[in-house]
């Protein structure tokens, strides 16, 4: 499966979907992410690579308030969603992580069925009235994760049965449920064969129409394949942030090209 590096211009002109201003994040002592600003385009596939250790990951956390979960965890700054502030005291993290939904490294499907994994979120959240209406969300939301024609014939098996990429597709069905407008995935693919993988970029360049894609990868190729916008952090700082095609090809930073060349990392 070929996965089409984005090239239309609609991204050029994009909204902004999320803006982080002088983020900072600390674990107790430990100044993880330094002073980073970055703007999220809508409907555009933005990755966040660098060396492990570097904070991206934990950046990531911070756009849908998972590092909440952390005691330890401090963040500074403003990010906004649509111009809201998501740290307001008046922002309920649970609705936003129905707005802002993750992918996480490990396929960790629910201990349910294929269709209550999917269905969890919607109900949770009130978005079915009747269960002819959850079934469709269930559907559409299989289609979207290109899984409905694999599942259709046993949605009341359980997840866990799934092949490791059957699972992440089912964990970006469950993802996309509760019609989310920005889709966060932390390594979607580095437990995945490259068969899986291969559909899991092909998903992704595919649900780009629909919402703000945010990836973190360790793969310098995945980032060129399937993202509009790339974003290279060290040491927790944000190094350098532009188009994907100048960030691998014209580097602006040294510390850039030292890691695309493999002097860091």
């Amino acid at each position: 499966m070929n996965v089409m590096r984005q090239t239309d211009d609609t991204t050029a002109t994009a909204e902004i979907k999320i803006a982080a201003k002088g983020v900072q994040v600390y674990y107790g002592d430990n100044h993880a992410i330094k002073d980073v600003d970055v703007d999220i385009a809508d409907r555009t596939v933005t990755a966040f690579i660098g060396p492990s250790g570097c904070g991206k990951s934990t950046f990531l956390r911070c756009l849908n308030r998972m590092n909440d979960t952390i005691d330890i965890c401090r963040v500074e700054g403003k990010i906004t969603l649509d111009g809201e502030d998501i740290y307001d005291k008046r922002v309920d993290p649970v609705q936003l992580r129905a707005k802002v939904g993750m992918v996480f490294q490990k396929p960790n499907p629910f201990p349910k069925s294929i269709y209550d994994n999917v269905a969890y979120g919607p109900r949770i959240h009130g978005l079915a009235r009747s269960k002819a209406e959850l079934d469709e969300i269930v559907e559409k939301s299989l289609r979207r994760a290109a899984l409905w024609g694999e599942v259709k014939d046993r949605l009341n098996a359980p997840g866990t049965g799934l092949s490791g990429g059957q699972q992440q597709r089912l964990c970006i069905a469950r993802a996309v449920a509760t019609s989310p407008e920005v889709l966060l995935m932390d390594e979607p693919c580095s437990a995945l064969d490259p068969i899986a993988t291969a559909q899991v970029e092909e998903l992704i360049d595919e649900l780009r129409s629909r919402f703000a894609v945010v990836i973190v990868t360790h793969s310098m190729q995945q980032a060129a394949r399937v993202s509009r916008k790339t974003a290279f952090f060290h040491l927790g700082n944000l190094v350098e942030f532009g188009e994907t095609g100048q960030i691998f090809t014209n580097p602006r930073d040294p510390r850039t090209e030292s890691y695309i060349t493999g002097r860091i990392g």
